[in-house]
């Protein structure tokens, strides 16, 4: 069944947050997919640089792959998550906005520990904005009306 706006009047806070949302998941997306295909002799060329054990190299590597792919996976969760929010869907927009904070928390812990770079702060806080915007008293009197 095709998602159709259930009416003409979208608040603009809703827009808002739809195109924080898509923004953030191109920018997961992309980022999962650097860290899941990263050349291993480039990363243990650093790891051992910065003067790091050889032996937890390996474990290193498969975090950062599995927190690669799973920046993957929410990137697109959030893009496929955010057209239902931006047509009325309240069910979808409690369950984007609900992914967004765990993420960015977690987005805030690996740039905190050092795992991400510090530019990577953005994803998190446009994923924190988006969920607040969607929720701003324009945006929920239009997701109450017509439920």
């Amino acid at each position: 069944m095709p998602i159709t706006p259930r009416r003409d009047g979208r608040p603009r806070n809703v827009e808002i947050a739809y195109w924080m949302w898509i923004v953030a998941a191109v920018l997961l997306v992309l980022f999962g997919a650097l860290l899941s295909t990263a050349s291993t002799d480039a990363v243990r060329e650093v790891w051992q640089k910065n003067g790091n054990d050889p032996d937890g190299f390996t474990a290193y590597m498969r975090m950062l792959r599995g927190i690669g792919i799973i920046s993957l996976v929410v990137g697109l969760g959030v893009g496929f998550l955010a057209r239902p929010v931006r047509y009325g869907d309240a069910r979808f927009r409690r369950a984007l906005v609900a992914l967004s904070f765990v993420f960015a928390l977690v987005g805030l812990g690996i740039v905190l520990i050092g795992i991400a770079p510090t530019v990577f702060i953005v994803v998190p806080l446009l994923l924190i904005a988006a969920g607040v915007v969607v929720f701003r008293p324009s945006a929920n009197s239009w997701f109450t009306d017509e439920q």
